[in-house]
């Protein structure tokens, strides 16, 4: 990097972003997803509460209090918030409309919960973890009716040799909007178990490092948030996590981008952010069919999905099956996106550079030989998801343009734009991971026609509940009559059919193709009180259609208004998401810069 620009701009910058933090201004927060927002670190309206009973029950089974209230120390100087600390909860009393934390807050006197009640009959928010409230002040076990109180079914523990110990997030939540749908957080192994909860809104859940809930866990919930109408004035907002500090205490950036969003929603700060997807729409769906073996059951496959649910899937294709049906290869090339799946059925994975280059021009090549169009076709699924650096170094050599990948490549359940050296950005190439379960793991859980389908239908409504990228892969082979997914896929058709409205249901090369032009829509926002003013610049030479942004609620169900800040701006699309976020969307923008304001009509 060069020295002029180290010293010429990131020194001023840092230097006046110092000044501006003591001066009390906002300062800038780069989230993970890109988006720059301002969220005030100096607010004295959060408080920590270092309970004297739970330390006394903790000292009396040989525990430390402290190395659970580590954690949040630590955190606060991180983040530079000011954070009142109080171990008598009737100083709560001058708080209005604060966030009182409760960390693992065990040992709870009957005035401390009527002091909690007060702080939330008055329109605080909680934010509590791990097994608060289950005893009483003399230690004694009381139950899960405190968490009760904050809208939290607790249905057990997690056995500790459970593999389901990764926290995954759920995308564009009002708890998690600056981390992407599927996003991991590793559970240390503690004395403190992870617990199981139900609740009425979910920001994340456990499961295993392929991202795949056990059964007996699917409805439950990691993270839960509530908003309940208090007596006297407001509403009081509340949120508990499932799991203790000592969890997350080891690696601790990624818990504290969750506890900066927890603590903005809980505080009513408004936030807005970039949409993963295009037109309002919640997430996306593609189903594929890797075309090997039984080459002619991609005709089938086709019309079934055309028949149910009007959608067009892709065909990735091994091209030296495909010269041998030319015939069908022409027929599927004129109703649906055809892809590359490699030349013949093996990995590229461990193979030397000139053997992958040799393997990919051989597969142009023969595709070449059945189709007299090939230039449309610029997708990839490698056999076996076996590849490395080097095959997409070549894929973007040789025109390729997205790769179909395995579920671990990313790191969430969202597509991801591959940096390569000298690539342009309109020829970036797009990574998309798979992450359903396919045809081949219910052959290995030898799952019946009913259980398959509800296995599908389970991995479709997690895809939709968590914002992300739902990736369907079929192999030809198994898609016979007297196939079991071939029994099973269209009760699932049907199923996706009746939620697919907020479901946005595109071929392989559509969402490659929105990521890249998404690439090109930048936002920055801050926070002026109880308002928003968010500028968006659009890149490149070319519109871009379908720009979808969510913004966080600081009032349940209440919309908010947006307007331009320079006459002659378009105005936004405003439509109702759930009673915490609504989308903003604007149904295409000229390359340039843009302003805008958003306010909220506050209704006690």
């Amino acid at each position: 990097m060069s020295p002029f620009f180290v010293f010429g701009i990131l020194v001023p910058l840092f230097i006046y972003t110092i000044m501006m933090d003591t001066l009390g201004w906002p300062s800038p927060l780069v989230g993970l997803r890109g988006v720059i927002t301002y969220f005030s670190p100096t607010t004295t309206r959060v408080v920590l509460y270092t309970s004297p009973t739970t330390r006394a029950y903790f000292a009396k089974i040989g525990g430390n209090y402290d190395t659970l209230l580590t954690p949040w120390r630590e955190y606060f100087t991180n983040r530079k918030h000011n954070v009142i600390e109080i171990d008598d909860l009737s100083k709560l009393r001058g708080v209005e409309r604060g966030v009182l934390i409760l960390p693992s807050t065990i040992a709870m006197g009957e005035r401390d919960r009527a002091d909690i009640a007060l702080f939330k009959n008055r329109g605080g928010s909680v934010l509590a973890t791990w097994a608060t409230g289950t005893r009483n002040g003399n230690g004694d076990w009381e139950g899960w009716q405190f968490l009760e109180t904050l809208g939290v079914k607790t249905v057990g523990e997690l056995p500790v040799e459970s593999e389901s110990r990764q926290l995954i997030l759920t995308g564009e939540s009002p708890l998690s909007h600056t981390l992407g749908s599927g996003q991991r957080i590793w559970m240390s192994k503690t004395s403190e178990s992870l617990l199981r909860f139900k609740g009425d809104q979910v920001a994340g859940r456990f499961m295993n490092w392929a991202r795949i809930t056990e059964d007996e866990y699917r409805n439950e919930g990691a993270i839960v948030y509530s908003e309940t109408k208090a007596t006297s004035t407001g509403s009081s907002r509340s949120v508990a996590y499932a799991f203790s500090e000592s969890a997350w205490e080891s690696h601790p950036l990624l818990a504290y981008n969750l506890i900066d969003d927890t603590l903005q929603w809980l505080l009513r700060s408004p936030a807005i952010v970039r949409s993963a997807w295009p037109n309002g729409k919640q997430s996306a769906q593609v189903i594929e069919m890797d075309t090997e073996e039984g080459f002619s059951n991609s005709l089938a496959f086709g019309a079934l999905l055309r028949s149910i649910l009007d959608y067009r899937p892709t065909f990735y294709v091994l091209t030296s099956v495909a010269k041998e049906f030319p015939d069908v290869v022409t027929q599927l090339a004129k109703d649906f996106e055809i892809a590359y799946h490699g030349d013949v059925h093996d990995s590229f994975k461990g193979q030397l550079a000139p053997l992958q280059e040799q393997r990919i021009l051989n597969m142009q090549q023969q595709m070449a030989s059945v189709l007299s169009d090939t230039k449309r076709i610029n997708g990839f699924r490698a056999p076996t998801e076996g590849y490395s650096q080097i095959t997409e170094r070549l894929l973007q050599k040789y025109g390729i343009r997205h790769h179909a990948v395995d579920p671990q490549r990313t790191e969430g359940r969202l597509p991801e734009l591959l940096k390569q050296e000298d690539a342009r950005r309109e020829d970036a190439l797009v990574l998309l991971p798979r992450t359903q379960r396919d045809d081949i793991n219910f052959a290995n859980q030898k799952l019946s026609i009913e259980q398959t389908t509800q296995a599908l239908i389970d991995d479709f409504d997690l895809t939709r509940e968590t914002g992300a990228l739902g990736w369907l892969s079929v192999h030809s082979q198994n898609f016979k009559p007297d196939e079991v997914l071939f029994k099973a896929l269209p009760a699932y058709l049907a199923h996706v059919k009746k939620n697919d409205g907020t479901m946005w249901l595109a071929n392989a090369g559509q969402v490659a193709n929105w990521w890249r032009e998404r690439e090109r829509f930048k936002l920055s926002s801050k926070q002026l009180g109880q308002r928003l003013e968010f500028n968006i610049t659009i890149a490149g030479d070319q519109p871009v259609s379908g720009i979808s942004m969510i913004v966080m609620l600081p009032q349940k169900g209440v919309l908010p208004a947006v307007r331009t800040l320079k006459i002659g701006f378009k105005e936004p699309v405003i439509s109702k998401i759930d009673d915490f976020r609504a989308a903003v969307v604007f149904d295409t923008l000229a390359p340039g810069n843009y302003a805008y304001q958003v306010t909220f009509a506050l209704i006690k």
